[in-house]
């Protein structure tokens, strides 16, 4: 059988009608390697890439279009997948960053640091405080302390109940509540309470005030709701459920724990915000667990709570107490030890740092085991020094202007 030219010609050009022409072939290899370095990275994208031109080479040596294609093949490449980063992991406490043991029990025979906050509270009733530098919050009353010792109780909105959560603004000018009926705020300078509707699980959670004193964090078992003061607008913030620790820095930034999936020897990641979006995870490792936040620029300041099983005489580091760390690394700048058992103080939410005063004094509250009184008191955390600063009865909760608070 024979065909004539143009037989032959319409035969081979249905044959290659299914080849791609090589252009075609390196565009979407292009493609397929720029989706693959976005997902596995550049080094996987790349083995992938050769891997591609391998068919690419195999399809022209079957008959393809063989114009554009080299002379002599390229040499083959090898390439390894990327290794994983290493989880950053909190360093071993130091023993010389270990302070002396301290019994909160003695508190009464700390020094005195005058703040700005009278030194026994409540005061006697009387005058107007437009500006407070404590809020007290009992069952009976709701009262607001300037600066001046002048004192004025603060009537609040109907129906909030007694598991309500009231607290004073970092600059002492504002009060949100939340409880029952819902979430309220209200200038202390002649303002009126103002209404933010909020999801209902945010009713049960605790208000968190961020810098600036313009929004609000209410947290519970739920997802976290943010509060801005000035639009009335809400967000909710998934990562702060579940009653997780976290805290502000100075500029808004939030560090926060992580739920815990499982038993793990590196503990819950905390999670650092950027600023631009992005996140840090750092495991607290051989810190344990920390809870109860204050962040200052460079430093973190929490609750530490041993969680180590003694089989026989504990280490040094095996104790609860207030820590001191990086905020960047949790290298630890000082670990304050209390005189504490069953976890009565780290634990039980009695030893709670509120704010930093200067880059190294943590202020902190503490209820001392089967007192009357709570107490507010200053750490240095380079000298390991106490000192007092104001105490409370426990029929109230308190709350502190830190903005205002300022060596007198």
């Amino acid at each position: 059988m024979s065909l004539d030219p143009d037989d032959l010609h319409d035969l081979l050009d249905r044959a290659t009608d299914a080849v791609q022409p090589v252009g075609m072939a390196v565009r979407a290899r292009a493609v397929a390697h720029r989706r693959r370095v976005r997902r596995r990275g550049v080094a996987a994208g790349l083995a992938s890439a050769v891997a591609v031109a391998g068919v690419v080479v195999a399809v022209q040596g079957a008959g393809g279009p063989a114009a554009d294609a080299p002379t002599t093949p390229a040499p083959a490449t090898t390439s390894t997948a990327p290794t994983p980063a290493e989880p950053l992991v909190a360093p071993d406490i130091p023993l010389d960053r270990i302070q002396d043991r301290w019994d909160p029990r003695g508190v009464e025979d700390l020094p005195v640091l005058d703040l700005g906050v009278p030194r026994v509270l409540p005061v006697a009733d009387g005058g107007e405080v437009t500006t407070a530098v404590a809020l007290l919050d009992g069952d009976d009353a709701t009262l607001l302390i300037g600066a001046d010792g002048a004192q004025t109780s603060l009537t609040l909105p109907d129906g909030l109940g007694t598991s309500r959560s009231v607290r004073l603004s970092p600059d002492g000018r504002r009060v949100a509540a939340v409880g029952s009926t819902g979430f309220f705020w209200r200038d202390l300078d002649g303002g009126a309470w103002q209404r933010v509707d909020v999801p209902g699980h945010a009713r049960e959670g605790s208000v968190g005030w961020l810098p600036g004193s313009d929004v609000v964090v209410l947290q519970g078992y739920g997802p976290g709701v943010r509060v801005d003061l000035a639009t009335g607008g809400t967000r909710l913030l998934p990562h702060l459920a579940e009653y997780v620790s976290w805290a502000a820095d100075p500029d808004g930034r939030l560090t926060y724990q992580l739920p815990a999936d499982g038993p793990s020897i590196d503990g819950p990641a905390l999670v650092r915000e950027d600023g631009d979006g992005g996140t840090t995870e750092v495991f607290p490792g051989p810190l344990e667990s920390i809870q109860r936040y204050a962040l200052s620029d460079s430093s973190m300041a929490a609750a530490r709570a041993d969680g180590a099983i003694y089989g026989g005489e504990p280490a040094a580091h095996d104790v609860d107490g207030l820590i001191a760390l990086d905020r960047v690394t949790l290298a630890t700048r000082a670990l304050l030890p209390v005189e504490d058992r069953a976890g009565y103080y780290a634990d039980g939410g009695n030893l709670v740092p509120t704010s930093w005063l200067d880059d190294d004094t943590v202020l902190f509250t503490v209820l001392p085991r089967d007192a009357a009184k709570e107490y507010l008191v200053a750490w240095d955390v380079g000298t390991g020094d106490l000192s007092r600063v104001a105490c409370w009865p426990t029929a109230y909760d308190a709350s502190f202007a830190s903005d205002l608070a300022a060596r007198r």
